[in-house]
C-alpha cells in the first residue's frame, strides 16, 4: 500500500505542473491579445510532451500597440512546422494582458510564408 501511495504522489508531483501549464496555455489562447513574434533563437530543452519536443524560444513580441519586447518562452513544437520554424520566422502569439511576458504561440493560426 505504501508503494502505491508513493507512486501516486510522485506521479502527481511530476504530472501536475504539466497539467497546469496546459490549462493556462489553453486559457491564454482563448483570452489573450493577438500579436506577432519574431523568433530570435531556439534551444532544445531535451523534454518531450506527447512525442513533441519542448523548445525554448527567444521571441521578440510585436504587440499591436507599444514597443516590441523580448521574452523567453517554452512550448511544444508540433511536428508539422518543424524545420520551417527557424530564427527570423514570424509566429502568431497570444499575450496575457495582465502579464505581457506570458505568451503562447498560436500554432492553429500559424501559416508558413511562401518564398
Amino acid at each position: 500500500m505504501a508503494i502505491i501511495g508513493a507512486t501516486t504522489l510522485i506521479t502527481a508531483a511530476v504530472g501536475l505542473p504539466f497539467l497546469i501549464m496546459a490549462r493556462n496555455g489553453q486559457r491564454l489562447l482563448a483570452t489573450g491579445i493577438p500579436a506577432q513574434a519574431v523568433v530570435e533563437s531556439m534551444a532544445d530543452t531535451h523534454m518531450t510532451v506527447n512525442d513533441q519536443p519542448v523548445v525554448s524560444f527567444g521571441l521578440v513580441v510585436q504587440p499591436g500597440e507599444g514597443p516590441a519586447y523580448r521574452v523567453v518562452h517554452r512550448q511544444t513544437l508540433p511536428r508539422v512546422p518543424m524545420g520551417l520554424v527557424v530564427p527570423g520566422a514570424v509566429l502568431p502569439v497570444k499575450v496575457d494582458a495582465a502579464r505581457p511576458d506570458r505568451v503562447r504561440i498560436d500554432w492553429a493560426s500559424w501559416r508558413p510564408i511562401a518564398h
